[in-house]
């Protein structure tokens, strides 16, 4: 018998339900709708604000309390316009190549790098600051050693002093001379990306550009514009050494 009760859904009460008149009228014919109407929207704010307010009011009287008995002490409520936030630190490109390991500079071949690693040269850093002729004398043949080593510690002294360049970068324009900021602000654009593109079609320029290709004239511009301004800051900043070398 439950069972078969269950089937039948219990009729929830609506809130709008027709209730027959009471008085008056013909009750048989006749209905009132009663409708359950939400609070006013003044009533229910004074309802939230006064619930609201009790813990608060509680809590206010607790600290003045602890205040005035000693137990903690007032703390002056920090000016937004003196609060020192930390700023992000962000690591220059000098730093940034400095760290890196010459595995990952991709300016020579895993035997030069374990060479390096005996001698204890393990980060670029450790490469610009190196002294060749010490370290080309651990080799079979100390004067090709000395030379390659000087071209590598050439290209990272020029990549940390040119922003936006790589040492497998300034490797090549080593290659075709350039080896200082005051050679790179003499030349043009131009002209310096036309040497690059006719050096990587030479076999010793395929083995050092591969698959990357040649840089753009776009960052080629852009070195030679920050070499142009190293230059000139230079001189400003030292006019007797310039008239001694003029």
């Amino acid at each position: 018998m439950f069972e078969f009760l269950k089937r039948f859904p219990l009729r929830r009460r609506s809130p709008i339900s027709p209730t027959p008149l009471t008085h008056g009228g013909d009750s048989s014919r006749d209905v009132v709708l009663r409708l359950q109407l939400p609070p006013a929207a003044d009533e229910l704010a004074a309802a939230v604000q006064s619930t609201a307010a009790a813990p608060s009011v509680a809590m206010a009287n607790a600290v003045e309390t602890r205040l005035a008995s000693g137990t903690i002490q007032a703390q002056p409520v920090p000016n937004k316009a003196t609060t020192n936030r930390p700023s992000r630190v962000r690591s220059s490109h000098r730093e940034r190549i400095f760290a890196m390991r010459i595995e990952h500079l991709q300016i020579c071949n895993e035997k030069r790098v374990r060479l390096l690693a005996k001698v204890g040269v393990v980060t670029a850093g450790d490469l610009a600051c190196c002294n060749p002729e010490q370290i080309s004398r651990q080799y079979k043949s100390p004067g090709r050693a000395l030379r390659s080593i000087k071209r590598l510690r050439a290209a990272v002294r020029l990549a940390v002093a040119i922003d936006g360049m790589m040492p497998r970068d300034a490797l090549i324009l080593v290659a075709i001379h350039r080896r200082s900021v005051a050679s790179l602000a003499r030349e043009s654009a131009a002209v310096l990306h036309r040497d690059l593109e006719r050096f990587s079609l030479s076999s010793r320029g395929q083995r050092l550009v591969g698959h990357r290709g040649v840089p753009s004239l776009r960052r080629v511009k852009s070195w030679v514009g920050q070499c142009e301004q190293l230059v000139a800051h230079w001189i400003q900043n030292h006019p007797a050494e310039t008239q001694v070398a003029a």
